[in-house]
């Protein structure tokens, strides 16, 4: 593969080289308004060509012709013109404003055909590679936020440099399947999936997880986007409803998202582009935390007195207190093996609260000595930075250098790309090498091509997990406020570089103190820095397509295209004894084709009947197919030879268990399409189109399913006769209308039982699946509508579009559980039905132009409502996943329900008050102590419901951006902001901060804002907290508690006790500050001086600066949801907030 790409190029190099020898000319001149003054950003075109260029800052342009050619120049806004190339090298052009601007306003629409906007009856929406890229997006999702309406972008665990991003197009229109958009590269249908997740990784978290499964951890390789360059990109089209998308069949039910890469351009020579940006990486905020108390918790459920509170040694030392099980080996409040003694009916403490190795309620820091795990007294005092270590400040430099040129024989590009990022997290970095190639060639008067080809290698070191996994962000839950890392990473390493188990006493001579923080932080320095990931990937995106004018009025056109990705995963444990025979390897290989066929033919007409109306008819075929394949396997038992990572290096490589798994996904498409443009005084424009897919992954029989589709577009600005004179003010109005039906298939393997081989204690097994498949599953199909409305103002200086839909989704292919006896636990059936509502707007207006000075404003947003119409008669609750399971978070669907319903206990009631109830000791009984013969209640707890019910929903009431850019000369600043409005979050990091003391929002009562308490040995202080709400009788609940348990009790445990998951839900709505970028357009008059620089600009640049307004709790990310997934609203041990600086230095010659 790799000799075809090098042959290709060294073709494409000669052609390039070949155009360069024609005679032409190179025409340099300038745009300028109707007063005088240039303008910037005119694209400028050899008509008939894709030869085309911009003018700079000052209007100017330059662009190699031959005589008798035709250069158009356009802009929106103005009045395209077009003079013919003679033998001036010189001109001058001045265009006027134009009242009609869609009319010459190109879009790429379905299979990469482009048609005039005004013609379009449904909503597509474009950006340019320039405005893309404007701030040096790390990626193209990062780089399309807030920047089209009804595009949703998320990012796993906030924004993990190099990670996943969910995009969907207008809501969720699968309840178990997949909502994300096709993603098509040059005509390629490119894999967009989760990398290293293994193929069928399904509509659940990016792990792979599918319907009812638990998404609490997993690791973030990012997706295939990715690795396309957006430097390379001429721009981009956001195909949003399914008569848009009609023409890509099953694939594109979702919406597509067309990306066309340069290809060249038609000038006098060779060109070179070189842009350099490089940008610094800063985690600048993370929880609000207290730093005023530190470890411990039974000493404070005991006694107020602070010098209490911690045990002491034999020679009086206080040590470290071992939060985990709550015990202490000496002091009068001992409490025994696990047991909390001072309280009648001992409970466990791990039976009341977990995560208890985090808790820091214990004694106020008073900066004196505390001897230490490993023997060491240090002060007791306030860590507020421990966490900054585990997330050092990061970089991301990034050069492209493009060498392009054209001719009449046609155009050609090379680009050579270098990416490195330095992570915000330990030990973790990636870096990239792409190369791209794109070409347009002229075989002959009637046969022109377009040649396309990429090639990436990726590696990366390490990549944060994501969720429960991450203890990197275990400061939520796991480290206290005295934890000091510096301390922890001395003493994970021995001196004679083995591992120190910190966990083991052993391990530190003399030392009598357990280490207080369990395996959540144990070790953490160790695991970074020896337990690596290496990440390998190598992908190559090709494509060629030939187009034959046969005729004036008939084309054919074949095109064909791969995206082949090789992908290798090393896990290394590295040995922990000094032998280095403790350890362990894996490694697993992934491979990825998507191919796509196709031929078409398209049959043209002008002036049919009465000469008003133009026609063309299209057909094709097409063919696509994927193959995915991904084997991996490791070591058993230690390494036979020392510090060699190999997977025959284990000493129990004869065992079966050292099988080797292999997981294969093959699914084919074939398909018949056609469709029919009709257009009437270039004013009133008709599409119909239909297509037939054949899916290998559903029976013979309902394989087979036609969709079509139809939209009208009527400019009534054009249609009706005067109404130019009767409304002056309006430029251009246009009503759009569509309908569409489209289909979907399933997953291969879908509709047959396969039984499964495996290893089961040391043997080969094979197991037949628990899912019962069904051979009658049918395509899951989806009806939609569309109206839009498209309007121009005060000549275009003011455009509007909306947009409004709804679509329903029916036969959704979904499992229902079965009765045990069956001898299987679920059925795959056709069952259900989604309800999809939206409205869009996009506003793009110029409010000022002049010479000097320019403003121009962007304005997008978006509402979409996906409701559950119906399930399966006899199961109208479907859940979709889990979190932590019954005691965490769920997302499930009811009948009526919003699609994206947050299930969890909650609160229960009575007259509008919470019912609380007297906490329960081990035995069952009340849990009490008693001071001066007086019986007290230890603790409160509430009284849950039974069942999860709804406490939430992720669904966004509003989405949208705004951008401004300002020009004055050669000085322009751009702003972008985006914001969600609406939309509830469960932030775990947050339930489990708050339970476990750590936030700053726990201190009132502790440093004495709270009621008064009398502690079990009798001390008082003004401490307590009161729960409030009624008993389960009415009577009203007075008893004051220690405030540990109305923290932990409503927001940390997990496990053992449930809490009211709704006290940690949050409408999460906020505006951010995306993109900022201040570019200075270095003028000709000075750059000419240098004799080879023909353009250079320097731009300083920012990204995710800060969030302008959140309605969540300080320090919290409001982006950082676990997984690309259909579970969406979940957050846990999300990264930092993440922010960069940067300078772009872009230039020509």
């Amino acid at each position: 593969m790799k000799q075809l790409y090098l042959k290709c190029f060294s073709i494409l190099l000669c052609c390039l080289m070949a155009a360069t020898t024609y005679a032409q000319t190179k025409i340099t001149g300038k745009v300028i308004d109707q007063q005088g003054q240039p303008l910037p950003g005119v694209t400028v075109t050899v008509k008939g060509t894709q030869i085309r260029t911009s003018t700079d800052g000052g209007g100017n342009f330059a662009i190699t012709a031959t005589a008798g050619e035709v250069l158009s120049f356009s802009s929106i806004g103005l009045v395209t013109k077009q003079i013919t190339v003679g033998n001036s090298g010189t001109v001058t052009v001045t265009l006027a404003n134009d009242e009609t601007t869609l009319t010459e306003v190109t879009i790429t629409t379905a299979l990469g055909l482009k048609k005039d906007k005004k013609s379009l009856g449904y909503s597509a929406q474009s950006v340019k590679g320039k405005d893309l890229n404007v701030a040096q997006a790390p990626t193209i999702a990062q780089g399309l936020m807030g920047k089209v309406a009804g595009l949703n972008i998320s990012q796993a665990s906030g924004g993990v440099e190099g990670g996943s991003s969910r995009i969907v197009v207008r809501g969720n229109t699968s309840l178990t399947g997949e909502n994300r958009a096709l993603i098509i590269v040059d005509g390629v249908a490119i894999n967009n999936d989760p990398l290293n997740s293994g193929p069928n990784n399904g509509g659940g978290g990016a792990s792979g997880t599918k319907q009812g499964a638990d998404v609490a951890a997993y690791n973030d390789w990012g997706t295939g986007m990715n690795f396309i360059n957006p430097e390379d990109i001429e721009d981009i089209t956001v195909l949003k409803g399914p008569a848009a998308a009609a023409l890509y069949g099953a694939r594109g039910a979702n919406g597509v998202i067309l990306i066309t890469r340069k290809k060249g351009e038609k000038r006098d020579g060779l060109g070179v582009d070189y842009s350099y940006a490089v940008r610094s990486t800063k985690a600048y905020e993370f929880l609000n935390f207290q730093n005023e108390y530190g470890s411990g918790l039974v000493g404070s459920l005991w006694t107020a007195d602070q010098g209490k509170q911690f045990p002491t040694n034999g020679a009086g030392q206080r040590y470290q207190i071992g939060t985990y099980t709550g015990t202490y080996a000496a002091g009068d409040y001992k409490t025994g093996a696990y047991g909390m003694l001072p309280y009648n009916n001992s409970v466990q403490a791990w039976d009341l609260f977990s995560f208890p190795s985090g808790l820091s309620w214990g004694p106020k820091f008073d900066n004196q000595p505390v001897l230490w795990y490993d023997g060491v007294l240090r002060p007791y005092s306030a860590q507020p930075d421990n966490w900054k270590p585990y997330f050092p400040d990061g970089n991301v430099s990034q050069h492209n250098v493009a060498i392009s040129g054209g001719g009449d024989f046609g155009t050609a590009r090379f680009s050579y790309t270098r990416d490195y990022t330095k992570a915000n997290t330990l030990n973790s970095n990636f870096g990239s090498n792409t190369f791209n190639i794109g070409s347009t060639i002229k075989v002959s008067k009637k046969v022109s091509a377009e040649v396309t080809g990429s090639y990436v290698n990726f590696e990366r070191l390490n990549t944060p997990p994501i969720g429960s996994g991450n203890y990197l962000a275990g400061f939520s839950y796991a480290a206290t406020r005295d934890f000091r890392s510096d301390v922890e990473e001395m003493n994970d390493f021995a001196l004679n570089g083995s591992q120190r188990d910190v966990n083991s006493k052993a391990n530190f001579p003399g030392s009598t103190v357990q280490y207080p923080y369990y395996s959540y932080m144990a070790n953490s320095f160790w695991n970074i820095y020896k337990n690596n990931t290496n990440f390998n990937r190598n992908q190559l995106i090709g494509g060629m397509k030939i187009t034959a004018d046969l005729t004036d009025w008939l084309n054919l056109t074949a095109q064909g295209g791969v995206d082949n990705s090789n992908d290798v995963t090393e896990i290394r444990e590295y040995p922990k004894n000094i032998q280095g025979t403790v350890g362990a390897y894996k490694e697993s290989l992934a491979k990825s084709l998507n191919r796509n066929l196709s031929a078409l033919f398209r049959l043209h007409k002008e002036n049919l009947f009465d000469k008003s109306i133009n026609g063309s008819l299209t057909g094709g075929v097409e063919s696509y197919y994927r193959n995915d394949y991904m084997v991996s396997s490791r070591t058993n038992g230690d390494f036979i030879k020392p510090f060699v990572f190999a997977i025959n290096n284990g000493s129990k490589i004869e065992s079966f268990d050292n099988y080797v798994p292999e997981v294969r996904y093959r699914r084919k498409i074939n398909s018949a399409f056609g469709f029919l443009d009709l257009s009437y005084k270039d004013y009133l424009f008709l599409q119909v189109t239909g297509r037939n897919d054949w899916s290998s992954t559903l029976q013979d029989g309902s394989n087979s399913y036609f969709y079509p589709s139809a939209n009208l577009s009527y400019v009534f600005s054009e249609g009706i006769k005067g109404l130019d004179t009767a409304a002056p003010w309006l430029s251009l109005g246009k009503i759009t209308f569509s309908y569409a039906e489209t289909g979907s298939d399933t997953d291969p393997y879908s509709i047959h039982n396969i039984i499964t081989t495996e290893a089961y204690n040391g043997q080969a097994a094979q197991t037949y699946p628990l899912k019962l498949k069904a051979n009658n599953i049918e395509p899951q199909r989806s009806r939609a509508y569309e109206l839009g409305l498209n309007l121009g103002f005060l000549k275009n200086r003011i455009n509007v579009e909306l947009s409004a839909y709804s679509m329903k989704t029916f036969n959704q292919i979904l499992t229902n559980a079965l009765p045990i006896s069956s001898g299987f636990n679920e059925v795959q059936i056709n069952r259900g039905s989604l309800g999809n509502k939206g409205l869009e707007f996009i506003i793009n207006a110029r409010p000022i132009a002049n010479r000097d000075f320019s403003w121009s404003v962007a304005v997008n947003g978006a509402h979409s409502s996906t409701k559950v119409l119906a399930l399966d008669p006899g199961n109208d609750n479907l859940q979709l996943g889990t979190f932590f399971e019954g005691n965490g978070i769920s997302q499930r669907v009811n009948v009526g329900d919003n699609y994206g319903t947050l299930y969890g206990k909650d609160f229960t009631y009575l007259n509008g008050q919470k019912v609380v109830k007297d906490a329960i000791g081990a035995n069952g009984q009340k849990l009490t102590y008693t001071v001066n013969g007086v019986e007290r209640v230890a603790g409160t707890q509430w009284v849950l419901t039974p069942d999860q019910v709804p406490i939430g929903n992720s669904q966004a009431f509003l989405t949208g951006g705004i951008s401004n850019t300002f020009r004055y000369k050669n000085l322009s600043l751009y702003a972008m902001i985006d914001a969600k409005i609406g939309g509830d979050t469960f932030f775990g990091t947050y339930a489990a901060a708050m339970g476990n003391g750590l936030l700053e929002e726990t201190v009132k009562e502790r440093n004495g804002g709270g009621l008064p308490l009398t502690y079990p040995d009798g001390t008082t202080a003004n401490t307590g907290i009161s729960f409030g709400g009624v008993y389960a009788d009415g009577t009203p609940n007075t008893n004051v508690v220690n405030p540990a348990w109305y923290y932990l009790g409503t927001y940390a445990s997990w496990n053992h006790i449930g809490v009211p998951r709704s006290a940690s839900v949050f409408e999460n709505t906020w505006v951010k500050l995306r993109e900022v970028a201040l570019t200075y357009q270095v003028p000709k008059t000075v750059i000419q001086k240098t004799k080879f620089i023909q353009n250079l600009s320097v731009s300083l640049i920012g990204r995710d600066l800060f969030y302008i307004y959140t309605s969540i709790p300080k320090g919290l990310n409001p982006e950082g949801v676990n997984g690309i997934g259909n579970m969406q609203g979940i957050e846990f041990s999300s990264i930092p907030r993440v922010r960069s600086f940067g300078l772009s230095v872009k230039s020509s010659f």
